[in-house]
């Protein structure tokens, strides 16, 4: 499983290298993301984000998490371990401590190649390419919409914008033919790890797409598991201002308000 491997592979680089483990700090689980922020010797804090499943917090009772008022308590390791169990509000904030440690060590070892062009330029996607979207990326799904028309939107709630009903819409991607998941260029957001997906979309479309890009806050941990598994870029968010960041999500904010205090970054498979 690439969550827990990922998990394992942390845990042996802060065994290996001998750095001491951040402690958690604060745990915000807002209605738009959760973020987990650490603290570590001699640097900021880093916050960790996780998309925050609407199915997790459904539910008609006031408590949504029987570990409220527990998580800063609780080690670093045993948060990390909740990122591979079933989807939960536990899993989304294992998952953004490990986005979170993925930033810690990304600061202090990063032997990852970076990304130093513009996405489009490197994609090279043009009116012919065929492009699919795992999650409703509705901003770059505009942009890419200006080069070509041949886009396949793949989301379970889909609420598009009157201007996607020329595309492709589907709900999973076994409502596609074989041959339609032959693609350029497939976008997947970081839900799939979320609702343990991500492993049976990359076994679909390892010989079908000829790029795929593991995209958004989700996604920001370390690459490795991930590029064995098929992905070719992990594009992810670092947070520069947490505290702000925090505040938008006890707000209830996203992507759209948060990402004036963070920076994109693309790692690019060797």
């Amino acid at each position: 499983m690439i969550l827990e491997k990922t998990v394992e592979l942390v845990k042996s680089i802060y065994k290996y290298h001998r750095i001491i483990p951040p402690i958690v700090n604060r745990v915000v689980i807002g209605l738009g993301y959760t973020g987990v922020e650490l603290l570590a010797l001699s640097y900021s804090p880093f916050l960790g984000l996780a998309y925050t499943l609407q199915n997790e917090i459904r539910n008609k009772t006031c408590t949504k998490t029987n570990v409220a008022g527990t998580l800063t308590k609780r080690s670093l390791s045993e948060l990390l371990d909740w990122s591979y169990g079933p989807p939960s509000l536990q899993k989304i904030i294992g998952i953004a401590t490990l986005n979170a440690t993925s930033q810690h060590i990304l600061e202090i070892i990063n032997p990852y190649r970076k990304l130093e062009e513009d996405l489009m330029d490197h994609l090279k996607i043009n009116k012919n390419s065929k492009v699919i979207f795992i999650g409703q990326i509705i901003p770059l799904i505009q942009e890419i919409s200006k080069i070509t028309n041949s886009i396949t939107i793949i989301e379970n709630n889909i609420s598009e914008p009157t201007s996607f009903k020329r595309f492709k819409i589907a709900t999973n991607i076994n409502q596609l033919k074989e041959e339609e998941l032959n693609t350029n260029v497939l976008f997947c957001t970081g839900t799939a790890l979320i609702n343990n997906t991500m492993e049976e979309i990359l076994r679909r479309f390892k010989r079908k797409a000829q790029q795929i890009i593991l995209i958004g806050p989700t996604a920001s941990m370390i690459p490795d598991i991930l590029f064995d598994y098929g992905v070719d870029i992990v594009a992810g968010m670092k947070i520069f201002n947490t505290d702000s960041t925090i505040k938008v999500l006890q707000e209830g904010g996203g992507t759209k308000v948060f990402k004036q205090y963070g920076a994109k970054y693309y790692l690019i498979k060797e």
